[in-house]
């Protein structure tokens, strides 16, 4: 008797691990064959910063430290001069992509809405020290946002999208 009720307990759980597995085989892969085929960006990404400039060219950063301050990987850079007028005036502002979490804490704390987060991840270069960047390539990162200049058609594609509807 108990030999019969573990058979029929054993054969039922099999029977369940066995359909779980066939109904696996016949759904859709969820890969993509990167290069070749573009993977799916949520609207929520966070990706290379960009600083947003005025219609003159000008940033709109104000150099207030705050960014530099709250990154929790050390990898901003801001060193500034007092101008004529009193106002700060930013001398150096860098970026080690290498360092940087994409934590969004930048973004967040900034009181000026002045650096964002973009849709751009692929980073590939040959050497380390290109991935210090400062702020005229952060600023025309902006641009390229604006443009739809992106080195990712996917993101290019769906930001049309987004504009058409």
């Amino acid at each position: 008797m108990r030999k019969n009720i573990f058979e029929t307990i054993f054969f039922t759980e099999i029977l369940k691990g066995l359909s779980i597995t066939l109904g696996h085989m016949f759904t859709k892969p969820v890969t993509y064959k990167y290069p070749f085929e573009a993977t799916p960006i949520q609207d929520r990404f966070r990706g290379v910063q960009y600083i947003k400039t005025h219609a003159d060219g000008s940033t709109k950063c104000v150099g207030c430290y705050l960014c530099q301050k709250v990154c929790p990987s050390e990898c901003i850079h801001i060193e500034t001069d007092c101008g004529p007028n009193g106002e700060r005036l930013i001398r150096k502002y860098e970026l080690d992509l290498s360092r940087c979490i994409y934590c969004g804490y930048c973004e967040e704390v900034c009181p000026v809405d002045a650096i964002h987060m973009g849709w751009e991840w692929n980073l590939v270069d040959n050497t380390r020290d290109n991935y210090v960047v400062n702020m005229r390539v952060l600023s025309q990162n902006y641009k390229d946002n604006l443009e739809g200049n992106w080195k990712n058609k996917h993101l290019k594609k769906k930001l049309e999208e987004g504009v058409q509807q």
